[in-house]
């Protein structure tokens, strides 16, 4: 469907007009006036119906384009983006609200020097029963615990990586990206697992009952310095995402807008 010829005052800039024009799109995609998959008019199309110069129906697509909004493709045209749910990013905000609390704390349940099984002592580049730490500890804020964790750190006191790994905070600045620059890369995995008798009842919660476990490795550079994962209940850690072109006054999931 083209668009109605709209005429600019003359005090108009071409540059307003770009984001005028623009905004008109982007409420027609919004509208279903141009669908997922469907080619829009062209370059010259839009400037004919619009008055506007070329140059400024180019911007003004483009700006759709860096919005994820449209897409094109060289000798077929600009079309309306798809979803493309493979490349939803997850946020965990649940979990990430009850690390920040100011009055989050760290319980220590145990430390001990072991000796590196095969698979752990490749990831550290140790010999095969090389000495690792481990650690296991509990976070809590004013009303619960919430999460248990588990961590295996390589023993290089040239890193205060130990220090760290007992502070609540530096665990809140990791996930917040306002780490203290120990962690320069992580690689996480995430899969449904039940509370074991020691997991439930640090987390006072009962066995079996569902749980997320988040398996992690951090690097400083390439250097492998902790692995280990984190046991949380399936109520506390959810995972939202947003996908295509958000409505204005959109709501949260869930919840009326």
């Amino acid at each position: 469907m083209a668009l109605k010829a709209t005429k600019t005052s003359p005090g108009q800039t071409e540059g307003r007009a770009y984001l005028r024009l623009a905004d008109t799109i982007r409420r027609q995609i919004l509208d279903g006036t141009y669908r997922p998959g469907e080619r829009i008019p062209t370059e010259n199309g839009l400037s004919r119906a619009t008055n506007l110069s070329p140059l400024t129906v180019r911007q003004a697509l483009g700006l759709l384009v860096d919005e994820g909004l449209l897409e094109r493709f060289i000798g077929r045209g600009t079309f309306v983006k798809r979803l493309d749910w493979q490349k939803a990013t997850f946020s965990i905000d649940g979990l990430i609200r009850e690390i920040s609390q100011p009055g989050a704390k760290v319980r220590v349940i145990r430390t001990e020097v072991r000796h590196a099984p095969e698979k752990l002592a490749q990831t550290f580049g140790l010999q095969l029963g090389d000495q690792v730490i481990y650690l296991k500890r509990t976070i809590s804020s004013s009303q619960n615990v919430f999460l248990v964790q588990e961590s295996h750190l390589k023993p290089d006191f040239r890193r205060p990586i130990m220090e760290a790994e007992l502070e609540a905070t530096y665990l809140s600045g990791l996930i917040q990206g306002e780490g203290r620059g120990l962690i320069k890369y992580a690689e996480l995995s995430v899969t449904p697992s039940l509370l074991s008798t020691e997991d439930a009842s640090l987390l006072w919660r009962t066995q079996g009952e569902p749980a997320f476990r988040l398996d992690y490795v951090f690097f400083d550079a390439q250097v492998p310095l902790a692995v280990g994962f984190f046991t949380i209940p399936s109520g506390i850690l959810k995972f939202t995402a947003s996908v295509g072109v958000r409505p204005p006054n959109a709501g949260t999931f869930g919840q009326t807008p």
